[in-house]
């Protein structure tokens, strides 16, 4: 048996894999309107105080320096360890064998559903860490970047149950691909379900670190002095 060799680890923007998928883009109203339907009562005031409050001033730069070395290797150790339990070994070679005849296809589908749930916990869970600590790094550095950190957190608590509800229509998308991929081919349909589930993974991923991404780049920006 060989296993089924997988794209590696690679940014993939989630609309164009969901519209390669035959999924209609939805044209999303301006940020401005899209944050002020989803801010509660609690979230706005305290976005208000925020923008109310000047930053404070003076940069650490040992701090500034240290908070760019280890935003670079704790994103880089969560994307390895992430992609190495996405590519799961033994359903990976699950995947490549020939699927057995008399199987109900929602029963050869149920493990793969499964590795889809918890690789999804575990993504928004290792995410949810690093960008909380990022914050708590960005507001050793300087008043402006502690600044950005507390807006930051008042966004990632307003568009959470957002994000959340956009991504809960993954595992149903992914049946429908099995569905299709067992049509064309019913013995060997799985290797081709299991390259999907890779890339909406990784997709998948790739949204959920664009907070974190912009973080680091305005810690990258900021001035030292």
């Amino acid at each position: 048996m060989h296993a089924l060799q997988t794209q590696p680890l690679a940014p993939e923007p989630l609309a164009r894999l969901l519209l390669q998928w035959g999924v209609a883009p939805v044209v999303a109203p301006p940020v401005a309107e899209r944050l002020g339907g989803s801010l509660g009562w609690a979230d706005a005031i305290g976005l208000s105080q925020v923008l109310a409050t000047a930053p404070a001033s003076g940069v650490n730069a040992a701090a500034w320096r240290e908070a760019q070395d280890w935003a670079a290797a704790a994103l880089d150790r969560l994307q390895a360890d992430l992609a190495n339990a996405f590519d799961d070994a033994l359903l990976a070679l699950d995947a490549a064998e020939p699927a057995p005849e008399g199987v109900p296809l929602p029963d050869l589908l149920a493990p793969f559903r499964l590795h889809h749930a918890q690789q999804q916990r575990a993504m928004a869970a290792r995410v949810a860490t690093l960008r909380e600590r990022l914050r708590g790094r960005l507001a050793e550095a300087s008043g402006a970047l502690a600044r950005l950190a507390q807006l930051d957190a008042v966004f990632d608590h307003t568009v959470a149950a957002q994000e959340k509800q956009a991504l809960a229509g993954l595992p149903a998308l992914l049946t429908r691909r099995a569905e299709l991929h067992h049509t064309a081919d019913p013995r060997r349909w799985r290797q081709r379900f299991w390259a999907d589930l890779q890339r909406a993974l990784r997709a998948e991923l790739d949204l959920r670190l664009q907070p974190v991404h912009g973080l680091i780049e305005a810690l990258h920006a900021a001035d030292s002095r």
